[in-house]
């Protein structure tokens, strides 16, 4: 079944979030955290103070979400699929894609907030809480495929932290390294080839460049 396309009201609703989050992102970087405000935000955003506060619960929280991939979309596009017996590599598959699909000016965007993470701790609480998140979604969606109980059973566990933890580290790598753009999906599936493998001891066997 195809998913509807959205329709105006929430189109709007999406643009009003993205452009407060980029607004957050660019004051950021040309203030500082500590210097900025949810009224700055608003200001250049071109809407009200109430209106940022109704989209995020904080500067922080907006911040983020500029530079932050929609890994929920991927979570439900897999959680929509039919039974599986390897959900790693059917999560590798769609997680390659979607990094592929991102734009230039999105992939720059990560950079950024990875950035800006390592720099504020209130930024790194606020990704691990929704990394923890992620993992949480992801888990369900794992037991639901392979038939098991996250309450009852470690795969779905496993799966889902070995995932996120495959995405988190192809990022942060990615983005320390200055490579390409068209290096992250390689990187992406790197991670989860190494994970799927066992992590093998041998030098030679762990990508380095």
């Amino acid at each position: 079944m195809s998913t509807p396309e959205p329709g105006l009201r929430e189109l709007k609703k999406q643009m009003t979030h993205e452009s407060i989050a980029n607004a957050a992102l660019k004051l950021t970087l040309d203030k500082g955290l500590n210097n900025v405000t949810i009224d700055d935000i608003a200001h250049e955003a071109f809407v009200s103070p109430r209106t940022v506060s109704n989209y995020f619960a904080s500067k922080e929280e907006a911040v983020l979400a500029a530079g932050t991939p929609d890994w929920f979309a991927v979570v439900e596009e897999f959680a929509e699929g039919p039974p599986t017996e390897r959900p790693l590599a059917t999560l590798c598959e769609l997680m390659s894609n979607f990094i592929r699909s991102r734009t230039r000016e999105q992939l720059r965007l990560i950079v950024q907030t990875i950035e800006l993470v390592d720099q504020h701790p209130t930024l790194h609480s606020l990704q691990t809480a929704a990394y923890d998140n992620l993992e949480e979604a992801l888990r369900q969606g794992v037991a639901d495929r392979t038939g098991t109980d996250p309450n009852a059973h470690m795969y779905p566990w496993l799966v889902a932290a070995a995932a996120v933890s495959a995405i988190r580290s192809a990022l942060r790598l990615w983005a320390q390294s200055a490579a390409t753009a068209d290096r992250l999906p390689e990187l992406v599936q790197d991670a989860f080839n190494q994970i799927s493998d066992g992590l093998p001891a041998r030098l030679s066997a762990v990508q380095t460049h």
